[in-house]
Order: structure tokens, then sequence, then C-alpha cells
């Protein structure tokens, strides 16, 4: 039966999706041995709800593309990469995790920039943080830090976003 096979966009928002929350899961499972430095991404609690579900929502929220959810992504690992080498400049030690106390509201924050530097028509700030599930100024805030960290470099080559579509794809069939 043919209907039933995934379509490629499926397998591209699955094999996101499934990444960033194994990621989450493996680096919770590190958090009792690293001291993981507390950074604008922080929340004081952990959220219980998986990156899975965090992003499908917002997906469904804001007709996202899967280009979109791949540049999403690519804007963690790269933020995630800049936190950490600011992080060692400055002398700390331990890895920068991504984990239930930072993922959603970094996943958020790379979801918003990746939505404003892909598509065309962009949604309010405010509905985005609402569907997220924070505060339009914290929204705002955080966007400014992921920038800073980022500095400004929003730009990515076509090989590694193609890449990054094939892992993709490749990890969710693994699944």
């Amino acid at each position: 039966n043919m209907s039933s096979r995934p379509t490629t966009s499926q397998l591209i928002f699955y094999g996101v999706t499934e990444f960033l929350t194994k990621k989450m899961e493996v680096h919770n499972s590190k958090m009792g041995c690293a001291q993981n430095p507390k950074t604008a991404f922080s929340g004081t609690l952990p959220v219980a709800l998986t990156p899975k579900r965090y992003i499908k929502g917002l997906v469904k929220s804001f007709e996202t593309s899967p280009g979109v959810a791949v540049v999403m992504l690519i804007y963690v690992e790269r933020l995630l990469e800049r936190m950490e080498s600011q992080y060692r400049e400055a002398g700390g030690l331990d890895p920068i995790l991504f984990t239930s106390f930072n993922a959603h509201r970094i996943i958020l924050t790379c979801f918003l920039v990746a939505q404003k530097y892909c598509e065309d028509r962009n949604y309010k700030l405010a509905s985005i943080a609402r569907a997220g599930g924070i505060e339009k100024t914290e929204l705002i805030f955080l966007e400014n830090e992921f920038l800073d960290f980022v500095d400004f470099d929003l730009f990515i080559k076509e090989d590694v976003f193609n890449n990054y579509v094939e892992s993709a794809i490749v990890f969710s069939k693994h699944l």
C-alpha cells in the first residue's frame, strides 16, 4: 500500500524531532555528573513535554515547512556550539547540555529565528511566544541572546542544509 509510506516531509519532521528528543534524553542523563551552567535559556523547572511533542505543536500552529524545521535544528546546534565555546573561553569546564531545563526555550527561539529567516509570512511574535508557553518579552530577550551568541550569522551553506536533510531522513528510517 503506497499511501501508508511516509512522505519525505514527514521523514524530515520525524528525524528532526526524534533527534532533538534523543539528544535531550542523553543530555538529561549526564546532568548528575556535569554542572550545566545557567544561561539565558535555562528555566528554573524542567519541562515534562518531549521536544517531539513541543515541536509538533509549533509546526501545527504555524504550518511550518520541513525546511524551517531543518534550519531550526541547525540553529540549535549552532547556538549550543557557540555557547559552549564562549563558556570555555571564559574558563568553564563543563559542557553546555541540552536538557529539559533549557531545550524548550532553545527550540522556541531557534524556531522563531528560522521561521523569520525562511518564510515570507511572519507570524506575530506574541503568537509564537504564546504557542511556546512563554511571555513575549522573554522571547524577544531570548531572540537577542541567540543573535548575540551566533554573531547574527544566520546564513546556512546549501551543502550543510542538504547534509542535515539527508541525516534527518536517514535518522528517521533507523528508528
